[in-house]
């Protein structure tokens, strides 16, 4: 039986290297000195695969279909190139180059845990790939980092060789610890 009410949000995501995270975490600052605060500026940088809201108690289940779904994905090089945003204009990030990659990872483990179908009614899988920059802007906010990011180029290359599971209580002001990370064989 399912648990009524879910106490945290699961996000499974893949985590770019040091030298990645602390190139964006340093664009972040740069952008809030100059337009103030905005949504997403102090958590780790990283590729969104899926998140689920469920209780607690599902956690192991959660990982296990994790660990199950990265079994025979393997490892693979993943390239950055160029900073653009949703037409929203509310989000700006660094654009991941090998987006059949990241869906072939991602499509194996959601798979997985959806065979679970507590766990699998649950799960949403973000399909546009994204390494987030600066989220939840307003006009303002993005016309002037927009200018501040100018020319818009950012080139790195990563090596993936793991997802990465981190959880947070569903209330404000909480904060994603790391939970566990899944290499990919």
């Amino acid at each position: 039986m399912e648990p009524a009410k879910p106490t945290h949000r699961s996000l499974l995501i893949i985590q770019p290297s040091a030298k990645i995270s602390e190139e964006v975490m340093h664009l972040r600052e740069r952008l809030h000195e100059r337009i103030g605060n905005f949504s997403g500026r102090k958590v780790i940088p990283h590729i969104t695969l899926f998140f689920a809201d469920l209780h607690a108690e599902q956690e192991t289940k959660l990982r296990n279909t994790i660990h199950e779904g990265c079994r025979w994905q393997r490892p693979f090089v993943l390239g950055y190139a160029g900073i653009t945003h949703f037409p929203d204009q509310q989000t700006i990030y660094i654009s991941p180059v090998q987006h059949e990659a990241i869906a072939s990872v991602r499509n194996a483990i959601v798979a997985s845990v959806k065979n679970d179908p507590v766990l699998g009614s649950h799960v949403h899988e973000t399909v546009q790939p994204h390494l987030t920059i600066a989220a939840g802007l307003k006009d303002d906010q993005f016309k002037q980092a927009w200018q501040l990011l100018d020319p818009h180029s950012y080139i790195a290359t990563d090596h993936v060789n793991e997802v990465v599971l981190m959880r947070r209580e569903l209330r404000p002001g909480a904060v994603y610890e790391m939970i566990a990370r899944h290499p990919l064989s």
